[in-house]
């Protein structure tokens, strides 16, 4: 059973679309929880949020629920080999093994510099929102239930996060894929996760 602590320590990832402009994939899942209440790490970016949307979808999710995605990668058309052959493929599997390759090089580039790795992300990823770190993708939905979803706003929002890495390229390792550019992003976090309170803190208390 997945209980309120492990499930407010998760790092949920969204998928995104398209590089000129990137926009929220209609697949990417994203909403509220019906068991799970929110953090307070993510309250301040959930109550923009639907302070904008307003009205939209009333009564058809819960507000004050923990919110999800926390952030977001390419996860459309991504080449894959499978069996020896190569294909694009489209999903949050896709998205996630991304944002999950990008946090290692962050922690291994860390590590070249003798610091401690950057442990629990959630409070240190909303803290960057809105800083020039990411990309805040401000089109598309993921429609369903009968309804045309939930929009991608500026700022946090349950589709696209607010948070897709944005920065230049680390040692051209990822140069040109899937947009990622991360000596930025790395060099960003780097300095902020110096600081114990943001990571470790925050994970203490939630």
């Amino acid at each position: 059973m997945l209980t309120a602590r492990a499930w407010h320590s998760v790092t949920t990832v969204g998928a995104t679309t398209g590089i000129a402009p990137e926009v929220a994939a209609s697949f990417s899942g994203g909403g509220f929880s019906n068991v799970f209440s929110q953090p307070s790490y993510q309250a301040a970016a959930v109550s923009r949020y639907l302070s904008t949307l307003g009205g939209e979808n009333a009564g058809r999710f819960n507000r004050s629920g923990r919110a999800y995605p926390d952030i977001a990668a390419q996860g459309e058309n991504v080449e894959i080999v499978f069996g020896g052959q190569r294909g694009p493929v489209s999903s949050t599997a896709c998205s996630t093994p991304i944002v999950a390759s990008v946090v290692a090089l962050l922690n291994d580039l860390l590590a070249q510099q003798g610091r401690p790795p950057l442990g629990f992300l959630n409070p240190l990823l909303y803290s960057l929102g809105g800083t020039a770190a990411f990309t805040d993708v401000v089109s598309g939905s993921n429609p369903g239930c009968g309804t045309e979803g939930f929009p991608a706003l500026a700022g946090w929002d349950p589709v696209s996060a607010t948070m897709v890495g944005d920065g230049v390229a680390l040692d051209g390792l990822l140069t040109g894929v899937l947009g990622f550019r991360l000596l930025g992003w790395a060099r960003r976090i780097s300095r902020r996760s110096g600081r114990p309170s943001v990571y470790e803190g925050g994970y203490k208390a939630y």
